[in-house]
């Protein structure tokens, strides 16, 4: 089921903790069909579902962006080497080269060098809630950046602790505004 495009609405995480990130865009909720498409790309390494789906991301971007300033940079969120040695693949940087491709009119900077994942870390679907702030801390380092507005892009936001822990050593670089684009978002609580 596709997000509302105009609902500004914010989760009940986000009205019970203010998040790290600036906005958070989805084109669709994590519900069937589409968390078994995005395992299929996941797991399945069936990866020509990508570009369909970053089809229907990128017209939610384009409406959400209508009248505002479009991120200097797409940042992939990066895997560790030993979980890429096993899939094959980073899925996120997959989704961000096909969005780029897709927005390449916005002229933004794909830096999928900027952040490296240093800890290998237990899969967050695999863990409670409450455990995979844990999980994630320090899991990532960034060089140093002049990207003032930056866009984070995953395939899947639950609680959001990975994309936190990255805006986190993200602004530490300096990086003001943070944005995460993702395919899909569990429902609003």
């Amino acid at each position: 089921m596709p997000v509302l495009v105009a609902s500004t609405k914010l989760c009940g995480q986000c009205l019970k903790k203010t998040p790290v990130f600036n906005r958070c865009y989805s084109a669709f909720q994590y519900r069937f069909p589409v968390n078994h498409i995005i395992h299929r790309i996941k797991y399945s390494q069936q990866t020509a579902l990508i570009k369909p789906m970053t089809a229907s991301l990128a017209e939610v971007l384009r409406q959400h962006y209508h009248q505002e300033i479009w991120p200097e940079a797409i940042i992939p969120v990066p895997l560790h080497r030993k979980r890429l040695q096993q899939r094959g693949y980073n899925q996120a940087l997959l989704l961000a080269k096909a969005l780029n491709r897709q927005l390449k009119d916005k002229k933004m900077v794909l830096d999928k060098k900027m952040v490296k994942r240093i800890r290998a870390t237990e899969a967050q679907q695999q863990l409670k809630a409450s455990e995979r702030l844990k999980n994630i801390r320090g899991a990532f380092v960034c060089r140093e950046t002049g990207y003032r507005h930056v866009a984070i892009v995953d395939d899947v936001v639950t609680t959001g602790e990975t994309v936190s822990e990255l805006s986190r050593v993200l602004k530490k670089q300096g990086v003001k505004t943070i944005d995460v684009w993702c395919l899909v978002r569990t429902p609003a609580i």
